[in-house]
């Protein structure tokens, strides 16, 4: 999104940003503007008294984008400090306006404030808004809350919103799990399992008797699952149960040098699988179901991803991936069933 400002006085200064974690452009004092008129009626500095509010013109004009919008919000420096808020908090900036926006900063504190020139007193939040038809019913839909206003909620309510909200992320969790689950059945890891002759012992269903690395994932977008895997020998690889497990034959221990082994992660197979569509669907903003914890290799291809979430079971084998997924900003929550 590029934004064309235009200063529009001597000495204006272009809003910034104070931090590279900030949303917000802290603008800057230029001048006292009229209430009605918006005319420059003084410079600066002001006083404002006690109970009191002044308009101050911010000395740029900005050609804000459709449907992009602009708030004007108040400082917590100010608001906590001095007791300095915005009249109209939040103000608005729409794209049609191409005028200096005025910030009507009101005195709440006991004693007189002073905006000094190229104080910073206000900042610009911008963000894409939707714009509605608005269509005429005879009924709308029902809602718990019905026409509940100022108040319907009371004080000490028991938030049955965020409870139902809540309750739907943990069903969805438990199914998509048990998906993850089934998946997993299907691995193909034979360490640990017991052999006869080289040859691994199946029970009465054809299962490996002493299976336990059984790992299935599942991608999960807009509530439809895009993708799966389970952890199975690369493409083209010999079959570790006719040749045995090769981390078994160098000794290699649990944990350590993951890249030796003939296997792909489910994870690391679940996306390998999303890419293989004839239109491969975008994982932004998706969600990773897997019955264990990532190893640091699949936690650095999910961060690279764009998915939004890694959902595991509670209490899983670690594979020391986590701290990965936290830094790139990956949501973690777990699940017991």
């Amino acid at each position: 999104m590029n934004i064309k400002v235009q200063k529009i006085r001597e000495g204006a200064l272009v809003p910034v940003r104070a931090s590279d974690g900030a949303v917000g452009y802290d603008v800057y004092a230029s001048c006292v503007l009229d209430k009605k008129t918006k005319e420059v009626i003084s410079s600066l500095p002001v006083e404002i008294p006690s109970g009191g509010s002044v308009l101050i013109g911010i000395g740029v004009r900005l050609a804000i984008p459709w449907p992009i919008q602009c708030e004007v919000r108040p400082r917590s420096g100010l608001a906590s400090k001095y007791d300095i808020e915005l009249s109209n908090s939040p103000g608005t900036i729409d794209p049609d306006f191409r005028g200096e926006a005025g910030v009507l900063l009101r005195n709440r504190g006991a004693d007189f404030f002073t905006v000094e020139e190229n104080m910073r007193v206000a900042q610009l939040v911008f963000s894409k808004v939707e714009i509605p038809i608005l269509e005429e019913a005879k009924e709308l839909p029902p809602t718990r809350r019905d026409a509940g206003g100022f108040g319907s909620t009371g004080l000490t309510g028991l938030g049955l919103g965020t409870n139902d909200y809540d309750e739907t992320i943990r069903a969805a969790d438990e199914y998509y799990m048990k998906v993850v689950l089934a998946i997993a059945d299907r691995s193909t890891c034979v360490r640990g399992v017991r052999r006869n002759d080289s040859v691994y012992e199946r029970d009465g269903k054809g299962k490996l008797v002493g299976q336990t690395r059984k790992f299935g994932a599942i991608i999960v977008k807009n509530d439809n699952i895009v993708a799966q895997g389970f952890n199975d020998q690369y493409a083209g690889s010999k079959k570790c149960i006719e040749l045995g497990c090769l981390r078994e034959e160098k000794q290699i221990a649990s944990g350590t040098q993951i890249e030796k082994c003939r296997a792909m992660h489910a994870e690391w197979w679940a996306i390998t699988n999303a890419t293989k569509m004839d239109n491969p669907p975008s994982l932004k903003e998706a969600t990773l179901y897997v019955n264990a914890e990532p190893c640091e290799i699949c936690s650095k291809i999910i961060a690279g991803t764009g998915i939004d979430t890694v959902v595991m079971l509670e209490g899983v084998y670690p594979a020391n991936g986590i701290q990965i997924l936290r830094e790139a900003g990956v949501n973690v929550r777990y699940i017991k069933l």
